[in-house]
């Protein structure tokens, strides 16, 4: 229906319009328009025709590539093909075969469901697609250059599907000039095949350039597998396995340890029903997950599947299908936290001790070591005598054991009910039994077990246990007060915020007083704090929350103060601690929730197996 104005006349244009009046665009322009939101580079083109293979039942999939793919493209698949009769409805806008009303949004389950990708790209280029059903002895061929139709024959090939792309944006001369050299977009496209091969493990896939593959997985169907293919074997033994169910919701893949953290989130791989795409809450879990097990600025490693009924995710919320919309996602966030809260908890976490190879010959062969500075490597307590109480392993103790507070023994308060309560908890400790034998530098401890040395940093160590330790009170930290107040002269947005947080900083051991207009005084602190850091403390948490940009919840509150209460309470490196105080400290990390990093992400224990000492001295 076209719509007219009053009289049947056009209505003159307002001064300073740029267009003299509306029109209707050409099928060209408008699908020149269409293909610049869908195919932004050879990468896009590659996504698409892969999607159609994959949702077409293709078992193998190949893509070779031509300089990059500005030259050429070719995706030849085993699928279902296309009959004959249809290759002409392949290249119309809005021509799908994968829904038929717009109910069918509502449980889409294939990758392509738009009808836009084939002609998108023809638009753009110049295509020769070649396909065959199985049932069919003779195959078509079909030419379209930049849009148009030039021709449809007979011809011979294997049942399925090979598209050619040639000359990508050959008729679009200013996006051709904005494309990167031929090595970088075939590094775009083997990024984006490699996220789609491990979206599909059960598809072997194979990527070629030039015609030499560089690239290719088996297609067992095991995640593993396509992880090994992309990432490299040795990666692949440093996955953990994820998995929950939750009704009609589940959660698999793998996360790698710690040791495998990367500075950006290219390891990040989201799939939801065998889709890559961009999953804010998963990535926003993973994070959490491993906020006290990375360094700050590192991001995990990490392939995880959800499984999500249809009926429950929005798909159709981005041109190029890499973003959905889940309904449900806070439950799905807390599937994935449990999972992963089981998994990152365990023993395997540990880091196996890497020898330097710099130390490899650290003596010549006709020069003797130096041993007189030996000692000043060792805390006095290498040389002494150690009491047969002393060396009880962890988890043994039938006395009251000891507390480290900033690397001292004192006396504890713990009964010995309590403390028997307490050894067996520790007999499921992710931990082995461990005999503290010595300290180093004075910064590590040397322990010893059946399975052989334990290295622990013991400033690290004392974190975690300290961390864990004020969050089990739920924020109720016990108040020292000060001497003498601190007065804390603030600018107006952090006495907004502070005015936000006193209840939760009055919970966590801080009395404060409002001391007229942006000024406040500190009379006290939380008891665990160390002299002299009290103020410290309390701006770095302002500071915290005004680099965030809004206030935290309770829960992301109480746990950045517990780890900054935690760093300032431990016990610091060069700290020169007694055997019996290392005892304890073992004791109690053993009975942390995870032993394995302190609340900074860093590890606090590395592990020298008994066989690595064995290989190391040729026994």
């Amino acid at each position: 229906m076209v719509l007219k104005p009053p009289g049947g006349k056009r209505q003159p244009q307002e001064a300073g319009c740029a267009v003299s009046g509306i029109v209707v665009l050409d099928e060209v322009t408008a699908g020149q328009i269409a293909a610049g939101e869908v195919v932004e580079r050879p990468a896009s083109a590659v996504k698409e025709l892969v999607e159609n293979a994959l949702d077409a039942g293709a078992s193998t999939i190949k893509i070779d590539l031509t300089e990059g793919g500005l030259a050429s493209i070719a995706v030849c698949d085993d699928g279902c093909g296309i009959v004959s009769e249809d290759i002409y409805l392949a290249f119309q806008r809005h021509a799908t075969s994968k829904i038929r009303t717009a109910s069918d949004l509502g449980h889409v389950t294939t990758l392509g469901f738009r009808g836009e990708a084939l002609p998108s790209i023809a638009s753009v280029s110049k295509v020769t697609m070649t396909t065959r059903v199985a049932e069919s002895v003779l195959g078509t061929r079909a030419e379209v250059h930049g849009g148009s139709l030039v021709a449809v024959t007979p011809a011979g090939c294997p049942a399925g599907t090979t598209v050619e792309v040639k000359d990508l944006f050959y008729n679009m001369p200013a996006r051709r000039k904005t494309m990167k050299g031929p090595a970088a977009e075939g590094a775009i496209i083997g990024e984006q095949v490699s996220r789609m091969a491990l979206s599909r493990p059960g598809v072997r896939f194979e990527l070629c350039t030039h015609g030499k593959r560089v690239f290719y997985t088996p297609g067992t169907g095991r995640l593993i597998d396509a992880i090994a293919s992309v990432y490299g074997f040795q990666m692949g033994k440093e996955m953990l396995a994820v998995t929950a169910v939750d009704g009609d919701l589940s959660v698999e893949g793998f996360v790698g340890k710690p040791s495998l953290s990367r500075s950006t989130r290219s390891h990040l791989t989201i799939i939801v029903n065998g889709r890559y795409v961009r999953c804010p809450v998963a990535v926003r879990v993973l994070e959490e997950a491993y906020r006290t097990m990375l360094p700050k600025g590192r991001k995990p490693v990490a392939i995880l599947s959800l499984s999500v009924p249809p009926e429950q995710l929005d798909v159709n919320v981005h041109p190029a299908k890499l973003e959905v919309r889940l309904l449900e996602d806070e439950k799905i966030a807390r599937l994935v936290a449990g999972a992963l809260r089981s998994v990152l908890h365990e023993r395997s976490v540990i880091p196996a001790a890497v020898p330097d190879r710099k130390y490899k010959n650290i003596f010549k062969s006709n020069e003797r070591p130096n041993t007189s500075q030996w000692p000043a490597l060792f805390s006095p307590t290498m040389v002494q005598t150690p009491q047969v109480s002393q060396l009880v392993p962890s988890g043994q103790v039938d006395e009251p054991v000891p507390q480290v507070v900033y690397g001292k023994a004192v006396n504890s308060n713990v009964s010995i009910e309590q403390d028997r309560l307490n050894e067996k908890k520790n007999d499921m400790s992710k931990l082995p039994v461990l005999f503290p034998l010595a300290q180093l530098l004075p910064t590590y401890i040397l322990a010893g077990s059946e399975d052989g040395l334990y290295i622990i940093d013991q400033h690290a160590a004392h974190e975690r246990v300290l961390y864990e330790e004020c969050l089990s009170g739920q924020g109720k930290y016990p108040s020292q007060c000060l001497l003498v107040p601190i007065t804390l002269e603030l600018e107006y947005k952090e006495a907004t915020i502070l005015s936000e947080m006193v209840l939760w900083l009055t919970d966590a051991g801080f009395i404060i007083e409002h001391f007229g207009g942006n000024t406040f005084l500190l009379r006290g602190a939380p008891a665990y704090l160390p002299a002299g850091s009290e103020k410290e403390l309390f701006l770095d948490i302002i500071d915290y929350c005004k680099e965030k940009g809004y206030i935290p919840d309770r829960t992301a509150f109480l746990e950045r103060l517990a780890a900054s209460v935690a760093c300032r309470g431990a016990v610091k490196a060069g700290e020169t601690m007694t055997l019996s105080a290392m005892e304890a400290l073992l004791h109690r990390l053993a009975r942390a929730e995870n032993p394995f990093t302190c609340p900074h992400g860093r590890p606090t224990i590395i592990h020298l197996s008994r066989s690595d000492l064995e290989n190391r001295f040729k026994r």
